[in-house]
């Protein structure tokens, strides 16, 4: 009897030993499932964190090229500059050097027109009378002219040479005109026929008297009857409403040198 009981107890113990082993050896399962799901999770996590930084670092790389480049770009853009900043420099040293070549130039050149206007003034006032207002005028522009700082010297000589232009195209023109003189006191409607600078003479209208500039006494003179038809002639022929043909006008003697 008391062997029956003994065994039971050990049959007990036995199954007791086997159920608390079989319940340990599971804890132990289910603790390296949970550590084993840990390490996973905290894998995953690594990898993202791995791939991340692996795209930061392709944006870095990216990036270091794109400044790379922006360097290369700026070092060539600064070079350029380099070289226009140099090329302006020595066309502002250049620059400097004409306009001291200018400054003395002007001052031979400005003297010069100031004289070229004097004697243009002389010539009219000695020269026949012919648009003589006109001419004064034009004298009185390049005077002014001369002291308007806004003109460059250039343009100044420039319209000085158009003056005198001017003065020598009318040497070689035949020119008609009608206007006023006063004679004895009464202004007469005349026509003025000019031919070139040899000679200049008016009509009345009425075509029946006339005169000439004589230069030697610096006056009119009376143009003789054998002139007037010619003279008329001309006159027409200088406004366009006759043909062309020869005629004869007064001319008067030339001074000998002196």
């Amino acid at each position: 009897m008391k062997k029956q009981v003994l065994f039971k107890k050990t049959a007990v113990a036995i199954l007791a030993s086997a159920v608390m082993g079989s319940t340990m050896a599971a804890g132990e399962f289910d603790s390296s499932m949970k550590t084993e799901k840990t390490i996973d999770k905290k894998a995953a996590s690594t990898q993202v964190t791995v791939n991340r930084l692996a795209e930061q670092t392709t944006d870095l790389a990216l990036d270091y090229r794109n400044t790379l480049q922006q360097v290369d770009s700026l070092r060539i853009y600064n070079t350029q500059l380099e070289r226009q900043i140099a090329n302006q420099e020595k066309q502002i040293s250049e620059s400097s050097k004409e306009m001291e070549t200018i400054d003395e130039t002007e001052k031979g050149v400005l003297p010069l027109m100031d004289e070229m206007i004097k004697t243009l003034d002389e010539f009219v006032q000695l020269d026949i009378p012919f648009n003589l207002e006109q001419r004064q005028e034009r004298v009185a522009k390049l005077e002014a002219l001369m002291d308007d700082a806004n003109v460059t010297v250039s343009e100044k000589y420039r319209k000085i040479l158009e003056a005198y232009q001017i003065e020598m195209q009318y040497g070689n023109a035949v020119s008609a005109s009608t206007g006023n003189i006063e004679k004895d006191g009464e202004e007469l409607s005349v026509n003025f026929l000019r031919v070139g600078r040899l000679s200049y003479v008016y009509l009345t209208v009425d075509g029946k008297h006339g005169a000439y500039w004589d230069k030697t006494s610096d006056k009119w003179v009376d143009l003789p009857d054998s002139y007037l038809d010619s003279v008329d002639s001309a006159i027409n022929m200088a406004k366009g409403v006759a043909t062309q043909e020869l005629f004869k006008v007064p001319v008067p003697a030339t001074e000998a040198a002196q």
